[in-house]
């Protein structure tokens, strides 16, 4: 049986910074690391500082040896295939099928509710420009000229993506429609699939504690604590991954 290759050094991970007592303000970011903490990959976090300086312009993105690969999705099926199918080698194809569709749920859907939340929601119109001077380390003075317009850049893309072009009361019902999906998917079980986490865990993990651990209060997150399945399970993600954070938290 041929050996499995193993990663040319550490892998550097270039993400953002901790914030809201989550590995990372963003659920792409956290769906990653703990991915990388999963698969038993050694490596070290660089903070991205402004624009990410990736081929997409977007964190996180990672160095493996001479290599730079963007994208999350891109970044874990590229060292699944690479080292092993470290995390979704016990998978059947239809469970693999039934992953993927979720999780694009939540990336390609539920992630706009989040960005509403955290960027544009007026209900919440100081503690979003709260947001914006934390996550881009702004100082005051430059916020209302610079942040608002990140903000318009933000809700330029809402508006393309096609949730923005509702009004609140409907973003947030098709958000929670999204939650109360994951919660009947998920059911009593510990685990997405089986009895160790695999990648659907992380991205769930990463996505419903980015909606509860954001700071202030909005209609998709009072919906999402709720769900006491997607609570347990979020709990579990952070203290089996992330013990040091989940002592502090």
């Amino acid at each position: 049986m041929a050996s499995v290759p193993s990663p040319p050094g550490q892998i550097v991970l270039h993400q953002y910074r901790q914030m809201y007592g989550l590995p990372n303000a963003s659920p792409f970011c956290i769906k990653l690391e703990t991915y990388l903490r999963m698969a038993g990959f050694d490596h070290r976090i660089e903070p991205a500082r402004g624009s990410a300086r990736s081929p997409t312009g977007k964190a996180p993105f990672i160095r493996l040896g001479d290599e730079i690969i963007a994208d999350s999705g891109l970044i874990i099926s590229q060292l699944e295939s690479r080292f092993g199918n470290r995390v979704e080698g016990k998978l059947t194809l239809a469970e693999r099928a039934q992953s993927l569709a979720l999780q694009r749920l939540m990336e390609e859907h539920l992630y706009w509710a989040i960005v509403y939340a955290r960027w544009l929601d007026p209900d919440n119109a100081k503690h979003v420009t709260g947001y914006v001077k934390d996550v881009t380390g702004l100082p005051g003075w430059l916020m209302p000229i610079v942040g608002s317009l990140i903000q318009k850049q933000v809700k330029k893309a809402l508006h393309a993506h096609g949730l923005g072009r509702h009004d609140a009361g409907t973003l947030w019902a098709m958000g929670i429609g999204d939650v109360q999906a994951l919660a009947h998917w998920l059911g009593n079980r510990a685990w997405g699939f089986g009895d160790q986490p695999t990648v659907i865990d992380a991205v769930l993990f990463a996505f419903f504690a980015s909606i509860t651990h954001t700071p202030w209060d909005f209609p998709l997150k009072t919906q999402a604590l709720k769900h006491r399945n997607l609570v347990d399970h979020s709990a579990r993600m952070l203290a089996k991954y992330f013990p040091d954070m989940e002592k502090a938290a």
